[in-house]
C-alpha cells in the first residue's frame, strides 16, 4: 500500500490543510478520521481484500476520504466519470470483474446492481454490490489504482497504475509547478479526470496544499465568485471555463485573476483568442499536456511566446517524434508514471509500448527547440472509396467559414453501406450550408467535402470538454432516417 502510506503520512503532517467546496470545508485531519470510519464499513461489506470498486461520484471532500478508505483496505478504486452510461458500466463490470459500485445516491437505475439495499458509506456515497459472476481478469501485483480512458479502445479501458507510478506523476507535477503548502488550487475538473488527479488531488495531498473543488461545471459568474471566496493561487480548468469568463467585463475578470500565480488549461485546444484575452487582462494561461496512460508530459511556461507550443517536457519525461510507416511523425513518451496495463483489454496497452519503453501516442507532431507542438491525431484518418486522409484538414477549412465556432469531422456509413464524410458544426446562428460547401471546395479536394452536415448550438462534449465521438456519430446516423433537409 505504497500510495496509501505516502498520502496518510503527508496528510497527518499537514493536518490543518483543507479541502473545500462552496458549502463545506474539511481539514486533512477530519478526512483521515472519516476514512477510518468508511474503511470499517467497507470491511464488513466487500467480499475481501483486493475488491474492485467502481467509484462514480461527483467532487466533494468525502470523495477523498472514500478514496483513502479503499486504498487502506487494500482494495482497488476504479475512478470513473459519474455520467457513464448504463451500458458502459455493464461493460466495465464484466470486463474488469467489478465487485461493487459507489454512487452518489442510494437508489440507482444501473441494471448491473443487485437488488439489495445500498450501504451508506457517508452522507454522500452509497455502495451497491455488482451482479458479476463471470471470470475476472488478473490484476498486476503492484496495482493500487484504476483510472479510465477511451482513447484507443471500443469501450472505456481501465488503466492499472502502481502506487509508485501515481506518486511519481504527482511529485513530477508538484516540482514543475512549484506547489507548496502555501498554495490553494481551485479545480474545475472531476477528481477522476487526469487533469484534476495528476495536477491537484494527489500532488496537493502529498505536499499539504489546500484544494477548492466545484461539484458542478462552472458558470462564468460562479467561477469568479469562487476565485474571490477561496483566494486560490492556482486555477485548474478546461478551456471552456476560460472561454466563459471572456464574456465578462475585462476589468472585473482581470481584478479577480491577477492574484493567481498559475492559470492551467488542458484536455482540449485552448482558442487563441481566449488565451490572448486572458493574458491581456491578467496573466498567460499555461497549457498542460498529459496522457491518461503515462501521466503529465509537458507544461507551457508563461514566458513561452510560441503560440502553437505545449511547452517543454517535465523533468524525468522523455519525448520523441518518430516516423511511422506512412511517414507521419507520431509523439512517443516515456515516464516513470506510466500505467501497467489495461485490466479489461489484455495486451492492448503493452502493444503500444516500444521495445525501448516509449508509449506510442495517437498525437502527431514534433519536438523542436525543446518545445512540443502537436499537429493532429493518427486515429482521425478517414478512408473514403480507398482514399485515406486526415480529418484535421477538413475541420480547419470548416473553421474558416464565418459563424462556425467548432466542428467535428468523422466517417459515416449510409444505409446502402457507402462510406462518406460527415461533419457536425457548432454555431450560434443559422449557416448557409450551400455557401459552406462552396467555401470548402475552394480549400479542399471535392472528395473531402462533407456529404452529411449538421449544425448545433453545442457539440456533445465530455466533462473534460472533448467532443463525444459516439454521440456525434449517432447524430449523423440519425440523418438517414430523418426527413431530408438542406442541412442533411
Amino acid at each position: 500500500m505504497i500510495l496509501c502510506d505516502a498520502l496518510v503520512a503527508s496528510m497527518r503532517a499537514n493536518a490543518r490543510a483543507t479541502i473545500s467546496t462552496p458549502r463545506e470545508t474539511r481539514s486533512f485531519a477530519e478526512l483521515l478520521l472519516a476514512a477510518d470510519a468508511t474503511a470499517q464499513a467497507l470491511e464488513q461489506t466487500l467480499p475481501g481484500p483486493r475488491s474492485r470498486v467502481l467509484v462514480t461520484a461527483p467532487n466533494s471532500p468525502e470523495y477523498v476520504s472514500l478514496f483513502l478508505a479503499l486504498l487502506a483496505g487494500g482494495h482497488l478504486p476504479v475512478l470513473a466519470d459519474p455520467i457513464l452510461a448504463r451500458d458502459e458500466v455493464d461493460d466495465l463490470i464484466r470486463g474488469c470483474g467489478i465487485d461493487a459500485i459507489v454512487t452518489s445516491a442510494p437508489d440507482t437505475d444501473l441494471r448491473c446492481a443487485v437488488a439489495t439495499e445500498a450501504l451508506a458509506l457517508d452522507h454522500r456515497h452509497w455502495l451497491h454490490a455488482a451482479d458479476h459472476r463471470g471470470p475476472r481478469p488478473t490484476l498486476a501485483e503492484d496495482t493500487e489504482l484504476g483510472r479510465l480512458t477511451s482513447g484507443s479502445t471500443r469501450t472505456p479501458a481501465c488503466i492499472e497504475f502502481s502506487g509508485r507510478a501515481v506518486i511519481s506523476a504527482a511529485r513530477t507535477w508538484a516540482g514543475a509547478a512549484g506547489l507548496s503548502p502555501s498554495d490553494t488550487s481551485l479545480c474545475y475538473a472531476g477528481l477522476y479526470n487526469g487533469l484534476a488527479f495528476n495536477t491537484t488531488l494527489i500532488p496537493s495531498l502529498l505536499v499539504g496544499a489546500n484544494i477548492a473543488l466545484s461539484p458542478a461545471p462552472p458558470t462564468a459568474g460562479s467561477l469568479l465568485r469562487h476565485v474571490r471566496a477561496f483566494d486560490p493561487t492556482v486555477l485548474v480548468a478546461f478551456p471552456a471555463a476560460y472561454e466563459l469568463i471572456t464574456a465578462f467585463p475585462s476589468e472585473r475578470v482581470g481584478d479577480d485573476l491577477r492574484g493567481l500565480r498559475l492559470l492551467l488549461s488542458s484536455a482540449a485546444p485552448l482558442p487563441a483568442a481566449t488565451a490572448a484575452h486572458i493574458e491581456s487582462i491578467a496573466r498567460p494561461i499555461c497549457n498542460y499536456y498529459g496522457i491518461a496512460e503515462v501521466g503529465p508530459v509537458t507544461i507551457r511556461a508563461e514566458d513561452d511566446d510560441e503560440p502553437d507550443s505545449l511547452g517543454a517536457p517535465l523533468p524525468g519525461v522523455a519525448v520523441e517524434s518518430r516516423e511511422i510507416a506512412d511517414g507521419t511523425k507520431v509523439i512517443h513518451v516515456r515516464t516513470a508514471s506510466m500505467g501497467t496495463k489495461y485490466l479489461n483489454y489484455p495486451g492492448e496497452l503493452e502493444r503500444q509500448i516500444t521495445p525501448d519503453g516509449y508509449f506510442t501516442t495517437s498525437d502527431t507532431g514534433e519536438l523542436t527547440d525543446g518545445l512540443l507542438r502537436l499537429r493532429g491525431r493518427t486515429n482521425q484518418r478517414l478512408n473514403i472509396a480507398g482514399r485515406k486522409f486526415g480529418a484535421d484538414s477538413i475541420r480547419s477549412a470548416v473553421l474558416e467559414f464565418p459563424g462556425v465556432l467548432d466542428c467535428h469531422v468523422t466517417q459515416v456509413t449510409t444505409p446502402s453501406r457507402r462510406d462518406c464524410v460527415g461533419a457536425v458544426i457548432e454555431s450560434r446562428a443559422a449557416l448557409d450550408i450551400t455557401a459552406l460547401r462552396e467555401h470548402l471546395r475552394g480549400r479542399i479536394a471535392e472528395f473531402k467535402v462533407p456529404e452529411v452536415v449538421l449544425t448545433t448550438d453545442c457539440l456533445p462534449r465530455s466533462t473534460s470538454g472533448k467532443p463525444r465521438t459516439a454521440d456525434i456519430t449517432a447524430m449523423l446516423a440519425e440523418t438517414f432516417t430523418a426527413p431530408t433537409t438542406e442541412d442533411a
